[in-house]
């Protein structure tokens, strides 16, 4: 190698190394689908730097590669997360946070020591006699005995219902058949269809609106580099995935994050926003 080149190699490598060693700026979310995420501690216990997350669950703090990142909150499980090339990278880390289920092992209740094992304070509580009409030796003539088997309904098929049982007057067998007129028509008319197609395109506004509402157009137009006008189109353009739809109904944030950064690549280059 000649020395010109090898002067470049050895250059670049210091480079290299030197960016890697540096401090930078990383922003992110915390979210969980149950609780609150605000005043979440964030910590990295490599540089002992520490913040807490906003309302939203955004933060930001000072990293450099190889960094230990630890997550805390009473109401979740404590998160550690390494810092790779990929995270620096990335312009947000969205971090699913897992509530913690606190159960107490025996709660024991005065003034008869309950404890909830129904096999222990069974033998602890005083039953008495059950009173009734006939201990009392009333007689209630307006009472009758409902026999088994009244209302049970059979589907014959989408459209019919055959239900059998007894009179509760005269106690004699009564058979009657349930014919779905309403929804006979919704079919024939193709309403039914409509109605499916449009509770479809219902839900994949509210899970835009959602999503959107997540992230915020913050991240969108400063991250993604999608103008706030375009946000709903680029939304919109990302439903039509099969994988993106299944992340939504799955409410992974953090994978919907990653799949949205690879698609606002082609949205801006398709309609020319580079």
């Amino acid at each position: 190698m000649k020395p010109l080149q090898k002067l470049f190699s050895v250059s670049v490598l210091a480079m290299v190394g030197t960016m890697s060693q540096a401090q930078v700026s990383l922003e992110g979310r915390v979210y969980s689908t149950n609780g609150d995420v605000s005043a979440t501690h964030v910590l990295n216990t490599t540089s002992n730097r520490a913040t807490i997350t906003t309302t939203n669950g955004f933060f930001d703090i000072e990293v450099q590669l190889n960094d230990t990142l630890v997550f805390s909150a009473v109401q979740f499980k404590k998160k550690e997360i390494v810092v790779t090339t990929a995270i620096l990278g990335s312009k947000l880390l969205v971090v699913p946070l897992e509530e913690v289920l606190t159960q107490l092992e025996e709660v024991v209740v005065t003034p008869y020591s309950l404890t909830g094992d129904m096999s222990r304070d069974l033998n602890r509580v005083p039953v008495g006699s059950v009173i009734t009409s006939q201990s009392l030796g009333l007689e209630n003539r307006k009472a009758r005995r409902r026999p088994d088997g009244v209302g049970e309904t059979l589907r014959l098929n989408k459209y019919l219902d055959l239900a059998s049982g007894y009179d509760t007057v005269t106690f004699k067998p009564k058979i009657s058949y349930n014919l779905k007129l309403v929804r006979m028509y919704d079919d024939l008319s193709g309403k039914t269809k409509d109605l499916k197609k449009y509770a479809t395109l219902e839900k994949e506004v509210r899970q835009i609106d959602e999503i959107r509402l997540f992230f915020t157009d913050f991240v969108f137009v400063n991250t993604l580099k999608i103008q706030e006008e375009q946000i709903n189109d680029f939304l919109n353009y990302c439903m039509i995935d099969a994988d993106f739809k299944e992340l939504a109904n799955a409410d992974d944030m953090a994978s919907l994050y990653k799949l949205m950064s690879q698609k606002s690549l082609v949205y801006r280059k398709n309609n020319g926003l580079d």
